[in-house]
């Protein structure tokens, strides 16, 4: 199934994203609605959701009797991020093989990890800001992993039964700010640097994470195009060395790390421009689109799309 976070009517709550019959629009099935209550429970967000069991949501809903009055038209909805604040968001750097082969530069024994705070998330059609001044910005299109039963010290084999659902997301990171600081905590945080959506794909729709093309345009130009099946540590692996190191909650997130194609990698660079629009894609996850704008931090006004 695929779940979302919308707002509607001044309020944002979780929902399923159906597909039209032939000629229709999809809809969105409301899960606040109370019909639904005794499937759903009192509390209809997605953590909620995901902390309860999404598996045993998507179950209860797939037998269940949708009466009409659920199910909005998803032109009348603003869709949300599907997880608008996760508890941590564990990010992974050079975790794909040709992204290695392009920086020439050794693979990492273990992966190479970081944080991304819950404050970056921003979601479909919400615009990227580019702090004036900071420098080369880049984007980074990636398979986000939703962790959905805490993981403690789990196995390899068993680490995909703790993952709720995936998601595309793009791990914007100022590399100019990186490259000063000698770090990735400043420059991979600043706000709306973690686009994500604009579903959350449920874990039975996704029975191997490793077979799946991730694909990232600015405006016209394809600038990533690459496969999880070249992840250099696969998520399950991500998954049993990270909950070795510290538990992973309900809600957390991994950014399981980018393909070959980032900005600073080309000739010239295609650093992030204020007017461009952002496509990110993984496949069976639907399209992630961010328009790209710039803010004087010292006055806090946006500046005009060019």
């Amino acid at each position: 199934m695929r779940f979302v976070t919308f707002e509607h009517g001044g309020a944002a709550r979780a929902g399923v994203l159906e597909a039209g019959r032939p000629g229709d629009d999809e809809t969105v099935v409301d899960l606040g609605h109370a019909a639904l209550r005794d499937i759903v429970g009192p509390d209809p967000s997605m953590l909620a959701l995901i902390t309860a069991g999404l598996d045993r949501i998507e179950a209860r809903l797939a037998g269940a009797a949708v009466p009409a009055a659920a199910r909005l038209p998803r032109a009348d909805v603003r869709l949300l991020a599907p997880l608008p604040r996760p508890g941590r968001i564990v990010g992974v750097a050079h975790n794909y093989r040709d992204a290695i082969a392009e920086r020439k530069i050794p693979a990492p024994e273990t992966p190479v990890v970081f944080i991304k705070e819950s404050a970056t998330v921003i979601g479909p059609d919400d615009a990227v800001v580019l702090p004036a001044g900071i420098g080369g910005v880049t984007y980074e299109g990636e398979l986000a992993a939703v962790i959905g039963r805490r993981a403690v010290a789990v196995a390899t084999d068993a680490a995909l039964s703790h993952v709720a659902g995936y998601c595309t997301c793009n791990d914007i990171s100022a590399s100019a700010v990186i490259r000063a600081d000698g770090h990735f905590r400043r420059g991979k945080n600043f706000p709306t640097f973690f686009p994500l959506g604009p579903v959350l794909v449920s874990a039975s729709d996704i029975p191997d994470p490793q077979r799946l093309r991730i694909t990232l345009t600015m405006d016209d130009a394809t600038l990533q195009n690459g496969s999880t099946a070249d992840m250099l540590f696969s998520v399950a692996e991500l998954i049993a060395i990270l909950s070795a190191e510290q538990p992973l909650e309900p809600g957390d997130i991994i950014a399981t790390g980018t393909p070959a194609g980032v900005a600073p990698m080309r000739t010239p660079p295609t650093w992030l421009r204020p007017g461009a629009v952002l496509t990110t894609e993984v496949e069976g996850l639907g399209r992630l689109v961010n328009p790209i704008t710039e803010k004087d931090l010292a006055d806090h006004r946006e500046r005009p799309r060019r």
